[in-house]
């Protein structure tokens, strides 16, 4: 147990949670410089936001790198952690974060939205989910669980005079609030049978005996039920496509990614340190007992098994039928989310490691495509059909060529990082004996191709059905665009290193205390 367990001071606080306290200062201080600029230029105004809140995010994900990633077995008062796997899941969010910044720049640009506001709900949203990836105590979860989907329900209805908009916020907040309420009540049981919020010591009080109350299980299924809606799986999904559709097109890359992120994130670490025997591998004698803990995955992961395998099939099915792109990609994320919990029900540390590879590869190949959706749209829901798309591939060749790459990763060919994501995600299943359900999941992304290859063929194998007219391409926008393009195509040769990290991180589970 660290030293740091039972005390506190503020050099621990910032030793521990600094990278927080660089976002909270940074969204104040951006509050008084939006208004300080409200007299400049509208278009400068905007550039100025994006520029100063991608640097907050940037300094930020530079201390957690540097500063918290070395730290080893370090809790602050029993409420944040610094370990590995918290520091990776953040940084992941950081990176999200600096992508929606610079690309809302020329988003807002090209809707004439110039509201500073929404970069300081993006910073807000930023940092509800790194205090709830970094949170071992169930209540300070939901709390930041909270900061987090407030901020983004408030993004989701940006567009305040869309009635797609309006609509789709009003849905994600009373099936947000449904889904809260879930992960409370869950909450709330489990502190009445052990008496402590702290996933630690729920490991250890339930691994002596109380596991086997059937109040375990209802507790279980609620904080689970609580987080799949997060997660966006099958049957929990019912919000996302209208959501999706409706939201700013940065902001449905953000929710896709970032909060889809932050939702894993908190669920492996959860299910890993509070329900897993997983505690038994730190090699300390207090947490001996938490084998027993391994009883209860004959309740979970039964149930875990047919949400994937739904998730999967109906995510790609619907997909298949969309002729909206933005709605078609939600929908796939729909199903990208299943394809995640093959990693969640392998429960091993191939497992793991998969769920946070593709976490980065799909944080970079979704904002790819979303970036490159905004300024084929132009002005938002202006060009986002299919028939929309036809015969770009010879007018704008560079965002043509930029999505399709972006798609054939979604669907996973190689030489792609979408590829090599979905092969350590089906080969963890596979060595847990999840043969079927891999067999079913490979089936399913022949059905992904499908409606991907789709858009690459409207792009350069049909003509053009009416002049679309691309939005403004800014030096920064196609900078991203083409450094998330890189990203692809790296991690789809050279993977080893992201591959060592991710493993290093998943490793420190073991050792959260």
């Amino acid at each position: 147990m660290s030293d740091l367990g039972f005390s506190f001071s503020l050099s621990q606080l910032w030793q521990i949670a600094g990278g927080q306290l660089i976002l909270i200062f940074a969204s104040l201080i951006l509050i008084f410089v939006d208004l300080w600029l409200t007299t400049d230029e509208e278009s400068d105004h905007v550039a100025t936001m994006g520029w100063l809140t991608a640097l907050s995010f940037l300094v930020a994900l530079w201390y957690l790198v540097h500063r918290e990633w070395p730290l080893h077995e370090v809790v602050l008062a029993g409420v944040f952690s610094a370990e590995k796997f918290s520091v990776f899941v953040s940084a992941v969010v950081l990176l999200a974060g600096v992508f929606a910044s610079l690309l809302s720049i020329g988003y807002m640009r090209n809707n004439r939205m110039f509201r500073g506001e929404y970069f300081v709900l993006l910073l807000f949203a930023v940092y509800g989910t790194i205090a709830m990836l970094q949170a071992v105590d169930l209540l300070m979860i939901f709390i930041a669980l909270e900061v987090m989907s407030l901020s983004v329900y408030s993004l989701a209805a940006f567009l305040k005079d869309s009635r797609k908009s309006q609509e789709g916020a009003l849905k994600y907040f009373l099936l947000g609030c449904f889904g809260s309420a879930f992960f409370l009540f869950g909450l709330a049981l489990t502190y009445g049978l052990t008496g402590t919020v702290n996933i630690t010591k729920i490991a250890q009080i339930l691994s002596v005996g109380p596991f086997k109350h059937p109040v375990v299980l209802v507790a279980l299924a609620m904080l689970m039920a609580g987080l799949f809606f997060k997660m966006s799986l099958v049957p929990f999904h019912m919000w996302a496509p209208d959501v999706y559709e409706g939201s700013p097109s940065i902001i449905t890359a953000y929710m896709a990614t970032a909060v889809k992120a932050g939702a894993f994130g908190v669920f492996l670490k959860l299910m890993s340190v509070a329900f897993t025997p997983i505690l038994s591998l730190s090699g300390q004698p207090d947490f001996q007992s938490t084998i027993n803990l391994g009883m209860l995955a004959v309740y979970w992961k039964p149930v875990l098994w047919w949400l994937a395998l739904l998730t999967m099939f109906v995510g790609n099915l619907v997909a298949v039928s969309q002729q909206n792109v933005k709605r078609m990609l939600a929908y796939s994320s729909i199903a990208h989310a299943g394809y995640m919990s093959l990693g969640l029900l392998a429960a091993n540390s191939e497992g793991r490691m998969a769920v946070l590879f593709y976490l980065v590869v799909y944080t970079i190949m979704n904002f790819g495509a979303f970036g490159v959706l905004f300024l084929i749209d132009g002005k938002e829901g202006k060009a986002q059909t299919l028939e929309d798309y036809r015969g770009l591939g010879y007018r704008y060749p560079t965002l043509s060529f930029l999505m399709s790459l972006f798609l054939l990763s979604m669907a996973g060919l190689p030489p792609t990082a979408g590829f090599i994501g979905k092969f350590y995600l089906f080969a963890a299943a596979i060595k847990q004996g999840y043969f079927v359900l891999a067999a079913l999941g490979v089936m399913t992304c022949v059905i992904a191709s499908y409606y991907y290859l789709r858009v690459v063929w409207k792009f350069y194998m049909e003509e053009p059905a009416r002049e679309v007219v691309a939005g403004n391409i800014s030096f920064v926008t196609m900078g991203v665009l083409i450094c998330l393009a890189l990203g692809v195509m790296y991690f789809g040769i050279l993977p080893a290193g992201l591959v060592h990290i991710a493993n290093v991180a998943q490793q420190s589970l073991a050792m959260v205390f």
